[in-house]
């Protein structure tokens, strides 16, 4: 079969079988929701949906405002296979606390609680003008009177405007600003903002992009006959909120003339610089904004109006809240539990430092209220600790929610519980055996677990000296393969008792998956009595391929070695050195070549001259085919007293030797 297409079929199947365990779980939302949504009244509205998703096999969702199941109806659409619910037009009776509901045949997820707000902008009442005297280069406020609702305060900004009309804004600059109540502050003033026209205070809300005007003030500015330095003065601080993780606004604004700038100073004494992705800082340095809170952020913040002079230092407070957080590990974490089994879930909530503390948990199984009763459930530690004992497969199975709240907000964590069938053994080798050289032992195993999951499987072997080891197929050890599960025992072919004993002692097999296991284990003995000590059948593999690799690698290095040396020594050039062989007889070359008219021949050991004689290739037919004729030119017969015992030839003067020699001498 082509390897592409068991590729193929191969993760089909991996995915077939991930699908079926994800159709056997109960729901787990993964949709978030904000804690408030606002929406105008008796408006069309084009973007008002809230999403609601969980995963895990078939899904239905219902929607609940306030408790009751929320129907179709002519404003207000759900889709009960999506999780979609949508406002066409909101009427007062839609307005309420709103909770999502996903079920499958497992069990029930929920969604946290929120609320849907109406979206709101008064008006300004009706009312005379008021009149407010400054003097000049001094600082000058005028209040936004009777400011109308606005929600939500995201959606809200406060605008002056000025003159007839609100097409003319008062210019915001370092010298004029708005502070945290709308209230407009000349930091100091001129004449010039003295026009005759009057103030007037606007809300704008973002949402529903309508503008309000009221509270109609006239500026008149009292001149100055000189021009005074003012230190800076603090004439507004705010202190701010906000939930961990979201934003939080400081606000401080300080007179003077001229206008100073503002230093702002973290908790920790460090200045605050608009550089970082922590801090924001913007409307002419007057307001400081934490980007993301983070409970350390929280504390005292210093703000100092600098000029010429310094103002002294004012303090704001940076307040981090949250609704009831999870603290510790382990907390509301999903399990999967054997039939039998015990399952716990950790609630441990907490609220931030400075907060109120949470109220107790409060359990529920899939959306509904636990009766804690008849030992199946067991809380304890403050209710933050739950307890299902003796987990059953069709009625525990399920999503579980612990809900706390305090006064910033509600908690709600859920966790599942699937509940699978144990590992159970179905057929298993004895607790002991005996072997002897010649034996076939077979392990056999067969086990099976719930249906979504695999087993595996591992053997372990510990020998006679405690070392233990997983077991790997080798000469004797034979696993079957995929599965593991049996284990087979070869010594037919052994004959040295110390191999059959370095293969008892206990073997052990774990059968697992990551929710369960079980183990079986088996003893291995012989009655083989041997005095060589026992070594692990693989590493006695193992030493005897190292020996054999080495053996082979000496040897090979012994025969190059050999050849190179020949062909070394082949290679060489020169002539063989008589004139050393002679001397050591007790002859003279020197003086027996002028005797016997070998004046011709050059030495052995000079180096070729000028008139070193040339050979002629036409004395070739001189030469005496065979050996013996050609020491026939050595006076006839052959006799062997006439060469040294290395094989060179002495020749003449061996007869010469035997002249001077007397006769009553031995040859020497």
């Amino acid at each position: 079969m082509d390897w592409r297409l068991c590729l193929v079929l191969l993760l089909t199947a991996l995915t077939c079988v991930v699908r079926g365990q994800d159709d056997q779980m109960p729901p787990k939302m993964i949709s978030t929701f904000n804690n408030e949504y606002y929406y105008p009244r008796d408006s069309i509205l084009t973007e008002a949906t809230i999403n609601c998703k969980a995963q895990n096999g078939q899904i239905k969702y219902v929607w609940k405002r306030n408790g009751v199941v929320v129907p179709n109806s002519q404003f207000v659409s759900i889709d009960g296979s999506t999780g979609t619910l949508k406002f066409v037009k909101m009427q007062n009776a839609d307005y309420g606390t709103y909770q999502c509901f996903a079920t499958n045949d497992y069990g029930t997820s929920l969604s946290k609680p929120f609320k849907v707000k109406e979206s709101r902008l008064g008006s300004f009442p009706a009312g005379d003008p008021e009149e407010v005297r400054c003097k000049e280069f001094e600082h000058c406020k005028i209040q936004c009177r009777d400011k109308p609702t606005c929600l939500p305060d995201s959606q809200c900004r406060v605008e002056w405007k000025i003159g007839e009309g609100t097409k003319t804004n008062v210019e915001i600059n370092k010298r004029v600003g708005v502070d945290g109540n709308g209230d407009l502050h000349f930091l100091w003033t001129n004449t010039n903002d003295w026009n005759k026209l009057q103030y007037r205070c606007g809300v704008w809300q973002e949402q529903r992009k309508m503008l309000v005007v009221g509270s109609e003030t006239t500026l008149r500015i009292e001149a100055s006959t000189s021009v005074p330095e003012r230190e800076p003065i603090s004439v507004y601080k705010e202190n701010g909120k906000a939930m961990y993780g979201g934003k939080g606004v400081l606000r401080c604004m300080f007179s003077g003339y001229p206008a100073p700038d503002v230093e702002w100073i973290s908790p920790t004494k460090e200045v605050i610089k608009d550089t970082n992705d922590k801090y924001a800082i913007s409307d002419f340095g007057r307001v400081l904004t934490i980007l993301q809170a983070e409970p350390e952020y929280e504390g005292f913040y210093i703000c100092k109006g600098k000029g010429k002079v310094e103002s002294g230092p004012q303090r704001v407070f940076f307040n981090v809240t949250s609704a009831p957080i999870l603290t510790g590990v382990n907390q509301m974490r999903d399990e999967i539990v054997p039939v039998g089994k015990k399952a716990t879930f950790y609630c441990k909530a907490e609220s931030l430092p400075n907060e109120e503390p949470p109220t107790f948990p409060i359990w529920k199984k899939n959306g509904v209220d636990l009766v804690i009763d008849g030992g199946k459930y067991i809380i304890s530690e403050n209710s933050k600790v739950l307890q299902v004992t003796d987990v059953q497969k069709g009625s525990d199975t399920g999503a579980y929610q612990c809900m706390s709240e305090n006064s910033e907000g509600v908690l709600l964590k859920e966790a599942i519980l699937k509940v699978i069938d144990p590992i159970t053994i179905r057929e298993r080798p004895l607790g002991s055996y005996k072997i002897v050289p010649g034996d076939v032992l077979n392990l056999a195993v067969v086990a099976d677990t719930d249906p979504s999951l695999a087993l595996q499987y591992k053997w372990i072997f510990t020998d006679r000296q405690g070392n233990e080891k997983e077991i790997e197929s080798n000469e004797y050890w034979k696993i079957s393969w995929p599965n593991n599960n049996n284990l087979t025992i070869d010594v037919r072919q052994v004959t040295d008792p110390g191999v059959v004993f370095s293969l008892t002692g206990d073997y052990k097999l774990k059968i697992y998956h990551n929710y369960d296991q079980k183990i079986i284990n088996v003893t291995i003995e012989t009655d083989i009595i041997t005095t060589v000590a026992p070594q692990s059948p693989i590493v006695q593999q193992a030493n005897l391929n190292f020996i054999i690799y080495i053996a082979v690698a000496v040897a090979f290095l012994i025969i190059v070695i050999i050849v190179v040396f020949c062909l070394v020594r082949r290679n060489q050039g020169g002539v063989y050195s008589v004139d050393k062989k002679e001397v050591a007889a007790g002859h003279d070359p020197e003086k027996e070549l002028l005797e016997h008219g070998f004046q011709d021949l050059s030495r052995a050991d000079d180096d070729r001259i000028p008139n070193y004689p040339v050979y002629d290739y036409e004395d070739e037919k001189n030469i005496i085919d065979d050996d013996d004729d050609s020491l026939g030119e050595y006076e006839g017969d052959l006799e062997l007293n006439k060469f040294n015992e290395d094989g060179s030839f002495i020749g003449l003067y061996a007869n010469k030797k035997d002249k001077k020699t007397p006769k009553s001498e031995s040859d020497v």
